[in-house]
């Protein structure tokens, strides 16, 4: 696994694919937070995209993880890695009651939709929570900035409340699960 910018070389190109894996938050800015246990999102997805792109390149994928410095700098520095896919890693908060999985898209992108339809049933089968569904989002959206101005088929996963003590006690047991579910997902989708 790599940042952007760092290069693996020696490695032959099975599938000829590269994934872009943005961890949604960064440690200065967590996301949202579980009040209970304090985890907030980069705490719980940064090990989680770490996993997912072991899987991944184990399978010879090639994949960039990307690390967020600001948002409105997000999409051009994801776009200079040239990823045939973006997947960014984050969790729904609400009322602390609120659950489910949910995937967003950017409204208008087939290949977005699609396949956050096959990542979206891939991940409400392994966290066995309501399937809020795929959620079209358009530029003035949330996530609808980064999900417009990448140039590949882009997604936005929330797999779960970190608010809600029970949805993130399910992900925690069940992050490796969840990893092999969304690896195994990009590498039959592509």
């Amino acid at each position: 696994m790599h940042k952007i910018g760092i290069s693996k070389k020696g490695k032959k190109k099975v599938k000829g694919l590269t994934v872009a894996l943005v961890i949604g938050h960064k440690k200065e800015s967590p996301g949202a937070s579980n009040k209970k246990s304090k985890v907030t999102e980069f705490d719980f997805n940064e090990p989680l995209v770490k996993d997912v792109a072991c899987l991944l390149e184990e399978r010879s994928v090639n994949v960039s993880i990307v690390y967020r410095d600001t948002y409105r700098d997000l999409p051009a520095k994801i776009n200079k890695a040239k990823p045939d896919l973006i997947i960014s890693f984050h969790a729904n908060a609400f009322n602390e009651i609120a659950s489910g999985t949910e995937t967003l898209y950017y409204r208008g992108s087939v290949k977005g939709q699609e396949f956050a339809e096959k990542i979206q049933r891939a991940m409400v089968q392994e966290m066995k929570l309501p399937n809020r569904g795929c959620k079209p989002r358009s530029v003035d959206d949330r996530g609808g900035y980064l999900l417009r101005y990448t140039n590949a088929p882009c997604v936005i996963l929330e797999p779960f409340f970190i608010d809600n003590d029970d949805n993130l006690e399910r992900a925690q047991v069940k992050a490796p699960d969840l990893a092999e579910a969304i690896a195994d997902c990009i590498y039959k989708a592509y």
